[in-house]
């Protein structure tokens, strides 16, 4: 009889070190990024704040209490692009993209008017890399007029080349207008376009649609319709970033 109560004793035993072990393997991901930063015990899974963080949760802390708080990812692909609004942050696996405030300006590029659009980017990838090393192309901001105006390659705009550590990012102040000096009135924007071409063998990433309109979305606009040139005065790469740096 005690033969047979040992047996599966024995049994459940193996079985609870088998979860154990499992659980010491396990690989924990959040928001689809593995962290390293955790610890097991009693059979449970703890992760630190600095990992959420890291994953792109908002943290805050006031005195003794801890806030943690997830921003839905609401970006929609749509063909080769990932579409959202104003205000919502966006992912391609490699950049979480947020566009926080749009303002009239004068066109940076001389006569007429403009615009500034403010962009936040963050690094999801595990090591450090800049906009430039993961084939950014270039911005395009839209009217609801159908005019495509051009960022003016100074100021906020060449952080693009700054590389930026793991879950780090920077915000950019990016000024758009016409730099043929021939629009003399602007309709309101329409959307913000970033876009990626190949890049060290790797095929393009997704790029971004960014309606910039209260209660806009889904609006057909083919990357096909942009002008792939540049202008002299659009974009040039810095003296001391070769044009064709892998």
């Amino acid at each position: 009889m005690t033969k047979h109560r040992v047996i599966p004793v024995l049994v459940a035993l193996l079985g609870l070190t088998s979860i154990v072990m499992a659980f010491q393997r396990a690989q924990v991901f959040i928001n689809g990024r593995q962290t390293q930063d955790m610890l097991v015990s009693n059979n449970r899974v703890f992760v630190s704040v600095s990992a959420l963080r890291e994953a792109g949760a908002l943290v805050t802390q006031s005195g003794n209490r801890i806030e943690i708080q997830f921003e839905p990812l609401r970006g929609r692909l749509q063909g080769d692009m990932f579409e959202g609004r104003l205000d919502e942050w966006l992912s391609n696996g490699t950049w979480r993209v947020r566009v926080s405030k749009v303002e009239p300006i004068e066109n940076p590029f001389g006569r007429g008017p403009g615009y500034a659009v403010t962009v936040e980017f963050r690094n999801l990838t595990t090591g450090t890399t800049s906009l430039h090393n993961t084939g950014f192309d270039r911005f395009q901001l839209q009217d609801e007029e159908g005019n495509k105006l051009s960022v003016a390659a100074d100021g906020d705009y060449n952080r693009i080349y700054n590389n930026i550590v793991r879950a780090d990012g920077f915000r950019a102040r990016l000024r758009f207008g016409d730099p043929n000096n021939q629009v003399e009135q602007l309709g309101q924007p329409d959307k913000l376009l970033i876009l990626f071409r190949p890049w060290g063998g790797k095929p393009a990433l997704k790029g971004f649609r960014i309606f910039l309109k209260e209660g806009a979305s889904g609006e057909e606009t083919s990357p096909d319709n942009v002008p792939s040139e540049r202008t002299p005065r659009e974009e040039p790469p810095p003296a001391d970033v070769p044009a064709d740096e892998n």
